[in-house]
């Protein structure tokens, strides 16, 4: 992906400040020696259903559908898709390409050959409609497509301020900062949202909920809270804003958290309603989604030490828990709590000298009353941490 030098320094400056947050959960690590349970037994979790291992697996717009990805080079995947329910295989498609997105009903493929965006029916992999070539700023130089939203009519994009959308070679200056909604057909401009705040860096990706789009606006500088609104699909009319002093998760198409430094609750942005509420000390904290889990870090009152709580992410209630300790040159990034009371923490790492790689993802067998790792994944488990989130253990 070529970018802007601007957007290049950008990308370290964010990398050095994530380096710097994450030292609180797990510092930077100096070699695989030096990770959490580096030493322990080295097993495999065992899932229920026989999904191929080497593939990484996310959703689609069909909930008894999941979409397996095995990478071929930068950008280039075969693509196929498994019943949830048994893991059989239900088809592959004839190309390699990319996953780009979805509609409530489609998955949106980019085959880069054949400059196409292919509309695939999640349960039959039938090619049911063909658009090229392809919106200037879903590929590569432009590759936008991290605050990218798809309907069947529309396309959505968020420009930041630092990158721009290229056309044949040249900036198109017609892309302003803020989101674009355009027509497949005709690529004809719908409306136009300006930020509610200077978009510098794509976090998250825009929410198309039915007739309404969930914009989720992160903080600009340290301290800052979020604000999220609430925007009309057909016209880009603001529909609803909303300000926290914390922090917004969108964390799937269902699951929208807030997090303070008193409380996380989970709540319907678009009706603003409180489904639950969990109250107490949340102070640097930071919470992952695995499957109906939420796993919720923050630093306990004493200040030498972490706890983690796993909670119920539909009702609220909480599972499990227990103190940790810092762990010094491993960042940890959540916890699975298996349905015999099992604790699994993972460990996951961004690769910054390889963009697009990851030093390690795995998980340990933990042990919450002695503190001690019982057995842990291979160091690259990055298939066993994309299926968990459909897998119930």
């Amino acid at each position: 992906m070529k970018t802007a030098t601007k957007v290049f320094i950008g990308f370290i400056a964010l990398g050095a400040v994530l380096g710097s947050i994450m030292s609180f959960f797990g510092g930077r690590n100096a070699g695989k020696n030096s990770y959490f349970a580096a030493n322990a037994p080295v097993k495999a979790i065992k899932f229920p259903l026989p999904f191929p291992t080497d593939l990484l697996y996310q959703a689609s717009p069909d909930s008894t559908v999941l979409l397996g990805v095995l990478k071929h080079e930068p950008g280039l995947f075969d693509i196929s898709a498994f019943d949830r329910a048994t893991a059989k295989k239900l088809w592959q498609l004839p190309f390699v390409g990319n996953i780009v997105g979805q509609t409530s009903e489609q998955v949106l493929v980019y085959e880069a050959k054949t400059s196409t965006v292919h509309f695939v029916n999640p349960r039959t992999g039938q090619i049911t409609r063909q658009v090229s070539p392809e919106p200037a700023p879903l590929t590569s130089p432009s590759s936008l497509y991290v605050g990218m939203a798809f309907t069947d009519d529309l396309y959505l994009t968020t420009k930041p301020l630092y990158q721009d959308v290229i056309v044949n070679g040249k900036v198109d200056d017609s892309w302003k900062i803020g989101i674009t909604a355009k027509t497949w057909e005709g690529n004809r401009t719908a409306w136009f949202l300006p930020p509610a705040k200077q978009i510098v860096i794509i976090d998250y990706q825009p929410i198309v909920a039915g007739n309404k789009v969930l914009v989720i606006n992160t903080e600009q500088k340290i301290g800052e809270g979020h604000s999220y609104q609430i925007i009309s699909l057909k016209t880009g009319e603001e529909l609803h804003q909303s300000v926290t002093d914390g922090t917004y998760y969108p964390l799937s198409q269902a699951l929208f958290v807030e997090r303070t430094l008193t409380f996380v609750r989970r709540l319907d942005p678009f009706t603003q309603r409180e489904i639950w509420r969990l109250d107490g000390s949340f102070s640097f904290g930071q919470l992952w989604q695995f499957g109906n889990q939420l796993s919720i870090l923050s630093r306990h009152s004493d200040g030498r030490r972490n706890t983690m709580r796993i909670v119920n992410s539909v009702s609220g209630q909480l599972l499990t828990q227990f103190d940790l300790p810092f762990f010094n040159e491993t960042s940890i990034t959540g916890a699975y709590l298996t349905h015999e009371h099992q604790v699994f923490l993972h460990f996951r790492q961004l690769n910054f000298s390889d963009p697009g790689t990851l030093l390690y993802d795995y998980w340990v067998r933990y042990d919450p009353q002695t503190q001690k790792a019982l057995w842990r994944t291979d160091f690259h488990s990055e298939s066993i941490s994309s299926l968990l989130p459909f897998i119930t253990l």
